[in-house]
């Protein structure tokens, strides 16, 4: 495995990669795949300069989402819930 795939943001953006040829390809060559793009991506300058510029400077670590954060969507029907119990 190259070094590079360790890393769970550039894992994750070469599985994206990949992803249309998962169970359309054998896989031994989608392997061989994610391993020439870590590859490019660790050796081709322009390359290692485009995934630099594209990560983001913070990655949430937690799957979860704070209640009542501003900005947050209320779930669909969550408020035709509401409505009934106060109805």
């Amino acid at each position: 495995m190259h070094p590079l795939l360790a890393d769970p943001w550039i894992a994750a953006q070469i599985e994206a990669a990949v992803a249309p040829y998962v169970g359309r390809l054998p896989e031994d060559e989608v392997a061989w795949m994610r391993e020439q793009l870590a590859d490019t991506l660790s050796t081709d300058e322009r390359a290692a300069k485009l995934a630099r510029r594209t990560r983001p400077t913070q990655i949430e670590q937690s799957g979860e989402v704070r209640r009542g954060a501003v900005g947050v969507v209320t779930p669909i029907g969550a408020a035709k819930r509401r409505k009934k119990k106060t109805g």
